[in-house]
């Protein structure tokens, strides 16, 4: 149960984090790209005048383009299908990523209102060519989490988050068993209709709690 609630707040962690410790690091390197991610979120979620169910898809649209543009989401999907990525055809293949993609973060996103005062600390970045692994931890007085981001810089020189590993489980390896298990006797198309499915339910949730807060 703990190490769910962590899975659930890997998103928020990136929008609340306090970046002081980033000041040693040069633009080019993964560390100081996702602390400008970071600004420009708390920026948009301490916006007094996004709040509430009237603004809540432009709030939403808003928060989602940050994450767009910090994660590889064809990458996470294509890690998270596995061997089932190999035998689907392009329609299928961009169904799943693109449905993928929404169910984390509607997941995440939706429990912004959960913060509650914790911060991250980032302790150290390994890089090596185009791969980087970024060491830090979350929470607040004893009760703390390891957070690993595994990041890939593409041809522009973007670092972007490929899979995040909370206390040694990777997020992509949880659901790629689930979705392993789904497929033993599911087709990738019924898969794909669970996840539009849930989706759609989060989307739901979270504009109901939009609504009462």
């Amino acid at each position: 149960m703990k190490k769910f609630k962590v899975l659930c707040i890997v998103i928020i962690y990136l929008l609340f984090a306090q970046a002081s410790a980033y000041a040693a690091y040069t633009a080019d390197q993964p560390i100081a790209q996702i602390k400008a991610t970071v600004d420009k979120a708390m920026l948009l979620l301490n916006d007094k005048s996004l709040k509430g169910v009237a603004k809540h898809d432009v709030r939403q649209r808003r928060l989602f383009n940050l994450v767009d543009n910090r994660f590889d989401f064809q990458l996470m999907g294509q890690l998270a299908l596995g061997n089932a990525w190999k035998n689907a055809d392009k329609v299928e293949r961009q169904q799943f990523v693109s449905l993928f993609a929404e169910l984390l973060k509607n997941t995440y996103i939706r429990r912004v209102n959960d913060y509650s005062g914790e911060k991250i600390i980032f302790t150290k970045q390994i890089i090596r060519k185009n791969l980087a692994l970024i060491f830090s931890y979350y929470g607040k007085n004893n009760d703390q989490f390891s957070i690993n981001y595994k990041m890939r810089k593409n041809g522009s020189g973007k670092w972007l988050v490929y899979d995040v590993v909370i206390e040694g489980v990777s997020v992509v390896k949880q659901y790629r068993r689930q979705f392993q298990q789904i497929l033993q006797n599911e087709s990738l198309v019924a898969l794909n209709k669970r996840l539009g499915d849930k989706v759609k339910a989060l989307v739901q949730a979270s504009m109901a709690k939009s609504a009462q807060s």
